[in-house]
């Protein structure tokens, strides 16, 4: 089931999908979320330039190890 939280940050990748194509970007958005429910990073795509290791979630992977503890 889907809570209103989870729509909250589906509606935000959303939004960030958006700004991705706006930029001639494959629309797709991604965000981290702390288990408080607080946004720690988000981005969208940046593949457009041809480096196709630039989709979103491998940027939150990499912002998620160069930033967070294993805590």
């Amino acid at each position: 089931m889907i809570s209103d939280l989870d729509l909250k940050y589906l509606r935000r990748c959303i939004e960030l999908a958006k700004a991705a194509l706006e930029r001639g970007d494959e629309p797709f958005g991604s965000v981290l979320v702390s288990a408080k429910g607080d946004i720690l990073f988000e981005d969208h795509n940046h593949v457009a330039g041809g480096d196709h290791t630039q989709h979103p979630e491998f940027n939150l992977a990499r912002w998620a190890a160069a930033n967070m503890t294993h805590e």
